[in-house]
């Protein structure tokens, strides 16, 4: 064991050792819906360790709520499921916990050649890194090692390792209940160091517009056309986006529409989204967009389709609740001290809390991921892995003060 100067005793890690694993971890491409190569460097290690695991369907039960394009790009390759390993517990009365991280990265990511300077692991500015979320991987493995070569008391143990959660939280929204046998989960996916617990994130609702106005030649008839991109252009203009206030935000990411220069375009589709902590502010924006569109709409005589979709709910957690007091007992037991935190963006957690498991997201370390630009700490690495050590031995401790 170390201090860490303030009286807490750290757990000892061969950093060296912890270091190789992670960068094992990114040189594999494994991009959102074909993880098969990192499922197949987790079943091998599990094994190596003794653990029982299995691989759902959650892969199979995705392909429904992908776009044509996605599904033929991904062809006839196997479709990889979520990664489920359980670990039995040395010590009784201990609640069982779960800890996940996600095996996809987003692009681009060919070829990462990853680069350790100065106690920072970065690429050559050509790909991202893959800190999110294999630095998640990496503690969770490297933690599941300590665990087992220093004889650490523990109860029930599960890891979940999932699919596409870029891209949609699927192998989160696909993991079944009945393969869930912990009483509290955490996350091993949020960008910035391990001190850091995210208890509350937004509910996201995606929304599709589609607008449908008249075609006609645009240089021998135009005012027999109606130009659909001009009435969302109206709509558009009547409408805020980006930061609504600090619960709220709200964008417009794709705009579809026309098909040639000389034809006044007659249909017009607009995809956005509306994400908020606050359920009455998420409403009150899906209508004042749905209010501007009715009445660009009905000022230029078109026609149109507005659909909406709940991509996943949101969550609220606090000092009061068990999995919270863990994770910032663990942060301690790190090293650190805890800060909890709110969160713009969506992660597994917020479909683990939506089926009734208390989740809270943990940083591992991550900087400006999902860029070319994207770095990790070795330190927070390191401490990242402490933390998922010390959140068990947390739970374990508290058991024997219990019983006595």
């Amino acid at each position: 064991m170390l201090s860490n100067g303030k009286g807490v005793m750290l757990v000892q890690l061969n950093e060296q050792q912890v270091v190789k694993r992670f960068l094992e971890l990114v040189k594999i491409n494994a991009p959102s819906h074909q993880e098969r190569p990192v499922a197949d460097y987790l079943l091998k290690a599990l094994q190596e360790y003794g653990l029982e695991a299995f691989e759902d369907d959650a892969g199979q039960r995705a392909l429904h709520r992908l776009n044509q394009e996605t599904v033929k790009t991904l062809g006839q390759a196997p479709k990889t499921g979520n990664l489920i390993a359980f670990m039995k517990g040395n010590q009784e009365g201990v609640p069982a916990l779960m800890f996940t991280a996600h095996m996809d990265t987003v692009v681009p990511n060919k070829g990462i050649r990853p680069i350790e300077q100065d106690g920072v692991i970065k690429t050559d500015g050509k790909t991202i890194l893959g800190a999110d979320d294999r630095s998640g991987i990496c503690a969770i493995l490297e933690a599941i090692r300590y665990l087992q070569e220093n004889d650490v008391p523990h109860g029930d143990l599960q890891f979940v390792f999932t699919i596409a959660e870029e891209t949609g939280l699927f192998g989160s929204l696909y993991l079944e209940e009945k393969n869930i046998r912990s009483q509290y989960a955490f996350v091993m996916d949020s960008g910035g160091p391990p001190d850091t617990i995210i208890t509350q994130a937004p509910t996201e609702v995606d929304f599709t517009v589609r607008i449908f106005g008249k075609a006609a030649h645009s240089g021998v008839n135009p005012e027999d056309g109606l130009n659909a991109i001009s009435v969302a252009a109206d709509a558009l203009a009547n409408l805020t986006f980006g930061r609504i206030d600090e619960e709220t935000t709200s964008n417009i990411g794709i705009i579809k529409g026309g098909e040639r220069t000389n034809i006044v375009c007659d249909r017009c589709e607009i995809n956005g989204e509306v994400r908020s902590r606050n359920d009455q502010k998420l409403n009150e924006q899906i209508a004042k967009i749905r209010t501007a569109f009715d009445l660009a709409v009905e000022k230029w005589s078109a026609r149109m389709d507005f659909e909406e979709e709940k991509i996943y709910l949101g969550f609220n957690l606090t000092e009061a609740d068990e999995v919270v007091r863990l994770a910032m007992e663990g942060v301690r037991k790190a090293g650190l001290e805890p800060k909890l935190a709110p969160r713009g963006g969506g992660s597994d957690t917020n479909n683990l809390n939506a089926k009734g498991i208390p989740a809270v997201n943990l940083g591992v370390g991550a900087t400006k991921d999902h860029t070319v630009e994207e770095s990790l700490k070795v330190k927070d690495l390191i401490d990242a892995t402490r933390l998922v050590i010390g959140i068990i031995q947390t739970a374990a401790e508290r058991t024997e003060v219990k019983s006595r």
